[in-house]
């Protein structure tokens, strides 16, 4: 590719699209800065350092496309760079190219084509193993100064060999200015960001690999207040923090597991971290999670600080945290003190499902009176809208100990109250189990139709149901007795959903009844006004001209067809669509 090919692809229009508005700006930045290191030409290539915070390697080259139009191929050692991304290095090259194409490195000689050979790096090994040791420093010297990356490799080694130990500082402020969001940092900036977190943890782990358990630990529980801080200032819709959180917690343990510090400690600082309540739950069962590190010292220890905070929280009756309240829960089961664990439940019985739970905690503790006691003391506080689930949990408790009237009520009274399709086979299902379908089928058709009439006359019940036959309709597609459905719809209406489903499951043995429900739902289709409903509305009118035509009344959809043209002509998208019918 010659040099023309290169300023031809590279320009400030392909550079902002290939970058996006935000990424552009920052590589602008950085070039105005004067970030872009030396910038060197060769083989259609143009490289360069970009210092800023770390010094990345950038490469832009001119490469032919399948079609044979030249594109830009671009490499950056950033993480974004390495994520294939065209990053803001990128965008810095290029417009240091642009400000100065003719006096790059490289471009201006007087020598023929030919004797301008590409320097290789065998070329450089050699050249390199001929120079003395001290010019080989200084050239190592110079790299170290502007490699972030290559300078924090040689001091670990020199701090491992040297046993002096690391600058702890040096690695908390690089976390800072990770973390650091510098007002508020918008969703389509969250990956940049991320990656410049994700490139501060591979230093720890790098940390931990060289054999700094205690300085990693120590640093992670640094990074869990700075993630919970920065987290407030983010955009994370799409979960990085979730990833970093993880990582994080993950390279804690394994420090910890390593360095062995002082298990009451350890205690100390876990339950500190965990009682903050982490959006991020950073440290969230640590007396599970970190049990092997803990052993009985610090889980001792753990334990009296919960007991402690718990009783402080539960003082003149006050309600506790979920925290606390989760924490007393983990180590009242690790205990298997069902007493204890019930105990602690019945400080927060606001609903009925709190009620369920501890009936489930009997239950699974062999205890099966003690928990039909506390589900029926759960439908007697919460008597009405009562949860389902608790409802379905007492009707299983009768149904053991074969009251079956008392679990049949379970089903109707949640059929009563909603009078939906789901309800209704939830209780039909347990009528044909006990063998009472017919009696139990009868009697909740009486008490919807009763309903229905109602509604007829409210129009609309205080669950939100339209006064007419839907849910009869639903009830009877779902018995696959469609003559029935038929009927309902046609004695009271539904919602055209269901005459939808209707009309398809009629027109095979009914064709013509079918045809008036299709070019009815046709109307509202083509009211949305949209290419989709139009697609729709067409595929529907070929439908009706299949039905027609299977009963001989070809011309009777010939003059339907031109109705629906001649009502919608304006809309010249549809009219393109009905001509091919």
């Amino acid at each position: 590719m010659s040099n023309q090919d290169i300023t031809e692809v590279i320009t400030i229009k392909n550079l902002q699209t290939l970058a996006g508005g935000r990424s552009y700006e920052r590589g602008e930045g950085y070039f105005e800065e004067g970030a872009v290191g030396p910038v060197s030409e060769n083989s259609g290539a143009i490289s360069a350092k970009v210092h800023g915070s770390r010094t990345y390697n950038v490469r832009l080259k001119v490469v032919a496309g399948k079609a044979g139009e030249t594109l830009l191929d671009y490499t950056c050692t950033c993480p974004v760079g390495r994520d294939g991304g065209f990053c803001k290095h990128c965008v810095a090259l290029g417009l240091a190219w642009l400000d100065n194409a003719d006096e790059i490195e490289g471009t201006e000689t007087d020598l023929p084509t030919e004797s301008r050979k590409p320097i290789t790096d065998a070329d450089i090994r050699i050249w390199l193993g001929a120079q003395d040791t001290e010019t080989i420093l200084d050239l190592l010297m110079a790299q170290v100064s502007v490699d972030g990356p290559l300078r924090d490799e040689l001091v670990l080694k020199i701090s491992k060999e040297n046993e002096i130990g690391i600058d702890l500082n040096a690695y908390r402020k690089g976390l800072r200015a990770a973390f650091h969001t510098g007002g508020f940092v918008d969703y389509d900036d969250m990956y940049e960001y991320s990656n410049d977190i994700d490139t501060e943890l591979d230093k720890l782990e790098r940390l931990l690999e060289e054999g700094f358990a205690s300085e990693t630990m120590h640093l992670c529980e640094c990074a869990f207040e700075l993630a919970d801080d920065a987290m407030q200032n983010c955009d994370d819709s799409s979960g990085y923090f979730s990833s970093i959180a993880e990582r994080l917690g993950a390279l804690h343990l394994d420090a910890c597991l390593i360095a062995l510090p002082n298990p009451t400690d350890l205690a100390r600082r876990l339950f500190a971290i965990e009682l903050k309540n982490s959006d991020l739950d950073f440290c969230s069962g640590a007396a599970d999670i970190y049990q092997e590190v803990l052993g009985k010292e610090g889980l001792a220890e753990y334990r009296r600080l919960a007991e402690a905070e718990w009783a402080r929280a539960t003082a003149k009756g006050s309600t506790p945290s979920h925290t606390i309240t989760t924490i007393m829960e983990s180590l009242a089961r690790a205990d298997g003190d069902v007493d204890a664990l019930i105990a602690i439940k019945k400080r927060t019985l606001t609903a009925a499902y709190n009620y369920l739970v501890i009936a489930d905690i009997c239950r699974k503790a062999g205890r099966a009176d003690q928990a039909l006691e506390w589900a029926e003391l759960g439908v007697q506080t919460f008597p009405k809208n009562t949860d389902s689930r608790l409802l379905d949990f007492l009707a299983e408790e009768y149904h053991h100990r074969k009251r079956y009237d008392d679990a049949c009520r379970q089903y109707w009274a949640q059929f009563a109250e909603r009078l939906d399709l789901p309800h209704y086979i939830k209780l039909l299902d347990y009528a044909t189990k006990i063998e009472r379908h017919p009696k139990v089928r009868d009697e909740a058709l009486t008490l919807l139709r009763a309903a229905v009439q109602r509604e007829k006359i409210s129009r609309r019940d205080s669950w939100g149901h339209v006064g007419d036959h839907s849910r009869l309709v639903e009830i009877f597609l779902w018995e696959n007795d469609v003559e029935a459905a038929w009927k309902e719809a046609n004695s009271g209406g539904c919602s055209d959903q269901l005459w939808l489903k209707l009309a398809a499951a009629r027109e095979k043995e009914h064709p013509a009844d079918a045809v008036p429900v299709y070019q009815r739902l046709i109307e509202p289709i083509i009211t949305r006004m949209n290419n989709g409903a139009y697609e729709e509305a067409t595929q529907m009118v070929k439908h009706i001209r299949d039905l027609l035509g299977s009963m001989g009344r070809q011309a009777e959809f010939a003059a339907y067809l031109a109705e629906v043209k001649l009502r919608h002509k304006p809309k010249r998208n549809l009219m393109k669509l009905l001509a091919g019918v």
